[in-house]
């Protein structure tokens, strides 16, 4: 069994012109973007063996840091990505508007710059924002995605590779697909490593299929979070030696050389939550999907925590009970959260809140709306003031006046970036 670390003691010597870049490349790069590091910011940037010389690092205190920083020093001491250059990184937890958001850039050896993108950190302003991509057309990091490659694409002439993990995947698609095509047409391709899809509004637009074919997605065998929405065909199954929602970890995925070892498909688990998602989206509107998330976060703020690791084991069956319980979430939703639930004696409970996202099957009957962000900015506002709009079941579409009962939210404090 061997993981990218092994990948770095073997071939971290080979240099770019003797083994172009691969998959496993990209992968060490989405994965170096969850890293801080002193001097990030600076336009010049530095070199990955001076971060590890001077010790640039910053400490984390998340479980994955520990595999984190030893990528990162085997990358800095081989030569393969020491002389690398990492500048303009950024990172940005802003609570008001319920964004978080870091990328990097990363000059490689061939001539070429990645742009990495970072997935969700530790807090629950982070874990909110990816629940509400199940319902609102744009999140405030896709928008921050966008503006950063644009903002990256300027620096040089260089052609492009973007790399994300998890939501870090979907921001690099999504900026990718709405930046300027000067900027598409110097994009070499788009790595997202188990990373959820587009919501429907973006997957049809023809922006989007004029990037499609740049799009690498690798997924791990019981993987949910890539199978979410309008998830990326085709996609490649990576052996993992964890088991359930902790193949989202991509230290559990299997390397041989310059190559993952695959699978040819997902397994039944996978599909079955994959599908049970998929009945709920298509069977709720946008409003009532966003007072679920509004139920399930003002229960979650109301326990104090500003991190998900904050959330014990127990802390989290009682949260998801009382989701459950609630009488603002329409029965529709809690029948589909109660097989979710039983869903998760399989997967692992401490983990089920990262299945509420929703896809949508090509080429699957029916249909599954999101709101425009205005629209969930009006609910918000309802929900803040203390007042209710119309009951769910009387909107049609995205723009139609109406919610489910939210209650009374807590406006959320300004959290760290872990």
């Amino acid at each position: 069994m061997a993981n990218m670390l092994d990948y770095l003691a073997w071939r971290g010597d080979v240099p770019f012109e003797a083994s172009p870049w691969n998959e496993i490349d990209a992968l060490l790069i989405a994965t170096l973007s969850y890293l801080d590091f002193h001097g990030g910011k600076d336009p010049k940037g530095w070199t990955l063996e001076e971060m590890a010389r001077i010790n640039l690092l910053q400490e984390g205190t998340t479980n994955s840091f520990i595999g984190r920083k030893k990528a990162f020093e085997g990358m800095a001491s081989g030569a393969r990505f020491r002389d690398c250059r990492l500048h303009h990184a950024i990172a940005l937890t802003d609570a008001e508007i319920g964004m978080q958001f870091s990328a990097m850039c990363l000059d490689l050896p061939d001539g070429t710059t990645c742009v990495a993108f970072r997935g969700t950190d530790n807090t629950l302003i982070g874990w909110r924002e990816d629940f509400d991509m199940a319902y609102t057309t744009r999140v405030p990091a896709q928008e921050a995605a966008i503006l950063y490659l644009s903002r990256a694409a300027a620096l040089s002439k260089r052609p492009l590779r973007l790399v994300g993990h998890s939501k870090g995947g979907n921001l690099a698609v999504y900026a990718a697909t709405y930046t300027k095509k000067s900027v598409q047409n110097r994009i070499e391709s788009i790595w997202s490593f188990d990373g959820p899809g587009m919501n429907r509004e973006t997957s049809q637009t023809e922006e989007y299929l004029r990037i499609k074919e740049k799009i690498r997605s690798f997924v791990p065998q019981t993987s949910i979070i890539g199978m979410l929405m309008d998830y990326y065909e085709p996609y490649t199954v990576v052996r993992s030696v964890a088991s359930g929602i902790s193949q989202h970890d991509p230290m559990s995925w299997q390397v041989y050389g310059p190559r993952f070892e695959t699978l040819p498909s997902i397994d039944q688990t996978a599909v079955v939550t994959r599908d049970t998602l998929h009945e709920w989206l298509q069977n709720s509107t946008p409003e009532q999907r966003a007072s679920f998330v509004d139920a399930l976060f003002s229960m979650a703020e109301s326990t104090k925590a500003t991190r998900m690791s904050e959330l014990t084991s127990e802390k989290l069956k009682t949260l998801l009970t009382m989701v459950g319980n609630r009488k603002d979430v329409d029965p529709e939703t809690r029948r589909v959260f109660t097989r979710l639930m039983a869903q998760a004696v399989t997967l692992g409970f401490g983990n089920v809140i990262d299945w509420v996202r929703g896809r949508r099957e090509s080429g699957a009957a029916g249909e599954w709306e999101t709101m425009s962000p205005e629209k969930r900015r009006e609910m918000l506002e309802a929900a803040l003031n203390g007042k209710n709009t119309a009951e769910p079941e009387a909107a049609q579409d995205p723009g139609a006046a109406g919610s489910a009962e939210t209650g009374t939210e807590k406006a959320p404090e300004k959290g760290t970036e872990s």
